[in-house]
């Protein structure tokens, strides 16, 4: 694959120098100079293009450019975003042209990607944030949802995976008002994606087709999405052409990734030791216990775990039938039995490459203008590659895209919109036993024999026989560890399960097409627009499954000359391949508006009214039923001489989908808001201090019509179960049976109530810059209030008829979530030396107001009061330090009162003397964190320029499953660095020393006193991370001589998920970025590249 990227790379370089040489043949004169603005900085990209042609180019880093004209006069045009356009003459004979470029009031104002719409930053009245390409392009991920995170306040995240293909971060805007569907309304170039798929495509675009995203997040920026908004918009614009000749860029990167945390485990001889303490202290507490001394690991055992060796010297030196030289080689022989392998650092330790490549075109004239891209990325897998016969634990990720983007002017006042992409993908790794998209189940498969071996009993590949376990019998010389480890699980070995396991490959692809038609009627009224958009999207997954028949082995060392292994076994059967169609689908979206926009004197009007609708049909779906919705929109806005700004939006759906029963499927959902630009007064003292100030405020209501939930048709009537217990009835004298009748009994029951969830939202914000615009504050406040959640009634009675299961949620839940959000800048520039500092800090809480449950006790034990994502259990107190605590301890119902010194301890909660249901209570805090913040720094120098994000989270918790946190599963399972390191005993705890884990246990399950649910294995996941650096260098082409080819170069260096500092995740080897829920963890990637980009 390296090969064929290197001809990829030499391939495309060739094209875009041979497309070029023609053009170059008719060159006649060269024109240069340098573009500033009226400060006399130099303009970076400016476009300069010769008067009536195509002929242009943009300036470089230090406002440079060099032009190719004809030897005659000729005038050349300067256009840049925010400037006046200027047309300079030159004169025949003159080659330098230098132009200083006039600011224009009118249009450097930024401008901002809307629902439906673009509208100036200073106008929009809603709370939305922009991030621009450039800052995802840094970013050096497979995915945008990846990308995203830490460039914009508001948008939060977490990684279930850094497998690739597989390591997308589920977004949220605003954190969590919902314990139903809580994703965002995706919008790809004013296309809504399905919100069954919502991420499909979107995570699967190539950077260097974005020119920027928009993140809407109060009611007033999302009401016109009615049922789609309540989770929050995602509007993504990708780049399209403009006038002027074809401009090329080029680039590829080249990238090591690898893990950012490994969990750690401990040595054989730690091992050893640990479980020898854990079996003693089983048989100091308990009585009974005495027979467990023959697990015990001996000095002898333990010299040779130490020493990596299976024999001592002395046993070596008894073997009298071996020779000197044999006696020799065998004390320095590795040990088999004996060895020591640190599992989970041995199968994702790999140092993986990365490769993404990138080539555009864009350009266009007066008529048609273009932009078509072609992507090519490639990930490896951090999972150890092992290839033995057919079998490979290679994980592999590869995705083209191509994009193309076309917008034709049919007439002057008709524009035809063409708009094409496609993503081809293939995801390829080991483990083909569970559903591709069930992560935990998949990474059980491949992971699971990592927590369930241990250093020694998993020796893997030996002189390239595949092991399963050792030949001799139990206890012998040939086997000397198996009764004294005494597994319940046998034969244990995480590389032959990770080949046995088999592989799987889903190659996905990905078809979107869209056409706009957009038809200006300045004839009927001048602003007034017409516009229709056709889009469909074909999404075709393959999955194939591919489980090879490979030789294995039985080893043992020779009982004449152990310097030799015996190898038993090795035949082989038939392997396995399986290939279907999975999880396919499509999409059918339509739209058609009408908008307007104009003046009277101060007055500043527009107005928008759209229908829209859009089909998604899943082929595999068991209800052979598409998914529908539409509905119509309108928005209106106004604002009176520049201060005073206003918006009304409505959204009403009449809403096609199954989801809702007839007569509920039409909703109104309205949103008004206001600002204030306090510096466009006229009264208003002009100064450098206070530059601009803005308030604004914002009141809707907006719906989400993605319920969750176990079934779709949850307003169909009852169901009944036909053919159960029934009667005999007749009147019979008892020589002949009556006749029997079948009874029936109800099944599932309806709803004809569902309906969507509601949100009402209300936001204030300020928009505030000093110092003439250097230092800007953006500040939000926000509170929301979601009614009609689907939620399962906790309060149906037991003599209701049917089973708690068949009774169907309703609309009952409530929830609320405030918070807000803060954002400052600083950018200047001194002379040559440009600079931005940036910070932002975000905080969002929620709680269940209302989710129908049965009155508990006490009012810790429910859910209403406290976070969507709440974890309960346990509220520990410690541990049992001296006999006088353990003496005196509330009886636990849960473990029998089993408890001894080393043990945790828990609180008694209702003080009845007992640790019960009773004392369950809300522990840590939900894994996705209330805070969030990101630094930002940027500097330019010439040609060099560096981007620094540092990001982290704080009040949020991870929590430690049973499965990482007991030693010793099923009494030959693995144990981990910091349970050795921070274990209770009586020694440690007399020394003051830091204890961090209880005693050691051993045939400890999830039921034993230390690993109950308690709040003793919340762990914070309170962190800073240098998240995203890359620096790099723009060469000036225009001191080259003697070519006008490549106009623009650059080298850079970039890293992401660079560096997370001390945190209380980092002995446990997890990033704090990680979902929890799950014992078997992928661990999370950094990844550092180097790479270049021409522009021709």
């Amino acid at each position: 694959m390296a090969k064929s990227f290197k001809i990829f790379l030499v391939t495309g370089i060739l094209l875009v120098l041979g497309g070029l040489a023609a053009p170059l043949q008719a060159q006649n004169r060269t024109v240069s100079g340098v573009v500033r603005d009226d400060t006399g900085e130099p303009l970076f990209g400016a476009f300069v293009v010769q008067q009536g042609t195509v002929n242009g180019i943009s300036t470089d880093f230090e406002g440079r450019y060099t032009l190719t004209v004809p030897s005659g006069e000729v005038t050349l045009q300067f256009q840049f975003i925010g400037y006046v356009t200027q047309n300079v003459k030159v004169p025949a004979g003159k080659s330098v042209a230098d132009v200083v470029m006039k600011t224009d009031a009118n249009l450097m104002e930024e401008v901002v990607v809307t629902a439906f719409a673009t509208q100036k930053k200073v106008n929009v009245t809603g709370a939305i944030s922009s991030v621009n390409g450039g800052d995802i392009l840094s970013t050096p991920v497979s995915n945008i949802s990846n990308a995203l995170l830490g460039n914009s306040p508001g948008v939060s995240g977490l990684q279930t995976s850094g497998e690739p293909g597989r390591n997308d971060a589920t977004i949220h805007i605003r954190g969590i008002s919902t314990y139903g569907s809580s994703s965002p309304l995706i919008i790809i170039d004013g296309v809504e994606q399905a919100s069954e798929q919502a991420f499909a495509e979107f995570n699967a675009m190539d950077a260097n087709e974005i020119q920027g995203i928009s993140i809407l997040k109060d009611a007033a920026s999302t009401a016109v999405y009615g049922v789609r908004g309540a989770n929050g918009v995602i509007i993504v614009t990708t780049k399209r052409g403009s006038v002027g000749k074809p401009v090329i860029n080029f680039s590829a990167n080249y990238g090591l990734t690898s893990a950012s945390q490994l969990q750690e485990g401990t040595t054989a001889y730690e091992y050893a030791l640990f479980r020898n303490e854990a079996i003693r202290n089983e048989q100091k507490a308990y009585s009974g216990t005495e027979s467990l001394s023959a697990y015990i690991y001996d000095d002898y055992d333990l010299w040779k775990f130490k020493n990596n060796r299976d024999f001592t010297p002395q046993e070596v030196d008894a073997m009298s039938s071996l020779t000197p030289a044999q006696k020799e080689s065998l004390k320095n022989s590795p040990a088999l039995y004996y060895a020591s392998h640190d599992l989970y650092k041995e199968q994702f330790d790999k140092v993986a490459p990365q490769y993404q490549a990138n080539m555009n075109i864009s350009g266009g004239t007066d008529r048609v203008k273009y932009f078509v891209s072609f992507g090519y990325f490639r990930q490896e897998g951090i999972t150890s590659t092992v290839k033995y016969y057919d079998a490979t634990t290679e994980s592999l990720f590869t995705r083209y895209n191509f994009r193309s983007n076309i917008d034709v002017k049919i007439l002057d006042n008709l524009t035809l919109t063409v708009n094409s992409a496609g993503q081809f993908g293939e995801t390829k790794g080991p483990g083909n036993g569970a559903d591709p998209y069930d992560l935990s189940a998949r990474y059980k498969i491949i992971m699971q024999y990592i927590y369930d071996c241990n250093p020694f009993i998993s020796p893997g590949i030996v002189d390239g026989h595949l092991i399963s376990g050792f030949a001799g019998i139990a206890g012998s010389a040939q086997n000397p560890l198996a009764t004294k480890t005494n597994s319940s699980i046998g034969n244990q070995n995480a590389v032959y399960n990770l080949l046995t396991s088999g592989s799987a490959t889903i190659y996905n692809s990905l078809l979107d097409n869209s056409l706009k038609l957009n038809h200006q009627m300045d004839y009927l009224l001048p602003g007034l627009r017409s516009y229709v958009t056709v889009s469909y999207q074909d999404n075709y997954n393959k999955y194939v499954k591919y489980t090879p028949s490979i030789p294995s082995y039985t080893i043992q060392r020779n009982a004449e000359d152990p310097n030799l292994f015996d190898f038993f076994g090795g035949s082989m059967g038939a392997g396995s391949f399986e290939s279907w169609g999975y999880s396919n689908w499509n999409k059918f979206y339509v739209d058609a508006g009408i908008d307007w926009a104009g003046s009277f004197g101060a007055h500043n009007v527009s107005a928008l009214l759209l229908g829209k609708a859009s089909k998604y049909t899943m082929p595999n779906d068991s209800y052979h039923v598409a998914s529908g919705i539409m509905g119509f929109v309108g928005r209106v806005t106004y604002n009176y001489d520049d201060p005073y700004l206003a918006e009304l939006n409505m959204g009403m759906g009449y809403n096609g989908t199954e989801q809702f029963a007839e007569g509920r499927r039409f909703g109104f959902f309205p949103a008004i808001s206001a600002g204030w630009v306090i510096t466009k007064e006229p009264w208003y003292p002009r100064n450098d201090i206070l530059t601009f100030a803005k308030i604004r405020a914002s009141y809707g209501e907006v719906g989400n019509d993605q319920l969750g939930g176990s079934r779709r048709y949850y307003y169909l009537p009852n169901t009944y179960n036909l053919n159960q217990g029934g009667y005999w009835l007749g009147d019979s004298d008892g020589t002949s049976d009556n006749t029997y009748f079948w009874g029936a009994t109800e099944g599932t029951l309806g709803n004809q109530a569902i309906t969507w969830e509601r949100s009402r939202k209300y936001d204030v914000g300020a928009e505030i810059k000093f110092f003439d615009d250097r230092l800007s504050a953006d500040f939000d406040y926000f509170y929301e209030k979601r009614n009609n959640i689907l939620t399962t009634l906790g309060i149906i009675p037991a003599i209701y008829g049917v089973s708690q299961g068949s009774v169907p949620p309703a609309n009952v839940g409530i929830t609320s979530n405030k918070g807000y959000e803060l954002a400052l800048n600083w950018a200047d520039k001194k002379g040559d030396f440009i600079y931005s500092v940036g910070a932002d800090v975000s905080w969002f809480r929620n709680k269940i107001i209302y989710k129908a449950e049965a009155k508990n006790p006490y009012y810790w034990m429910n859910a209403t009061g406290f976070a969507i994502g709440q974890r309960f259990g346990l509220v520990s107190d410690g541990l049992f330090n001296t006999q006088e605590e353990l003496a005196n301890r509330p009886y636990n119902t849960y473990t029998s009162n089993a408890a001894t010194l080393g043990d945790i301890r828990y609180k008694d909660l209702d003080g009845d003397g007992l640790i019960n249901q009773n004392d369950v209570a809300p522990i840590g805090y939900p894994n996705y964190a209330q805070y969030h913040f990101n630094l930002k720094a940027r500097l330019g120098y010439k040609g060099f320029d560096v981007k620094i994000l540092f990001t982290g989270s704080a009040d949020g918790s991870y929590y430690l499953n049973s499965g990482y946190t007991i030693p010793f599963f099923k009494n030959a399972g693995n144990a981990w660095k910091w349970q050795y390191d921070g274990r209770w005993t009586q020694e440690k705890y007399l020394a003051g020393e830091k204890i961090t884990y209880p005693r050691a246990a051993y045939g400890a399950t999830s039921s034993h006193n230390n690993y109950l649910t308690s709040d003793y294995w919340m762990v914070s996941t309170n962190h800073i991370k240098l998240k995203n650096v890359e620096i790099g260098y723009t060469f000036d082409m225009t001191k080259i001589a003697n070519q006008n080819v490549v106009q623009a170069l650059r080298l850079y260096f970039n890293a992401n998920n660079v560096y997370t500092f001390k945190n209380k995740l980092t002995p446990y080897g997890i990033d704090p970025e990680t979902t929890d829920g799950s014992t078997y963890v992928y661990p999370l990637t950094k990844v550092f590249t180097l790479g270049v980009s021409l522009r021709f």
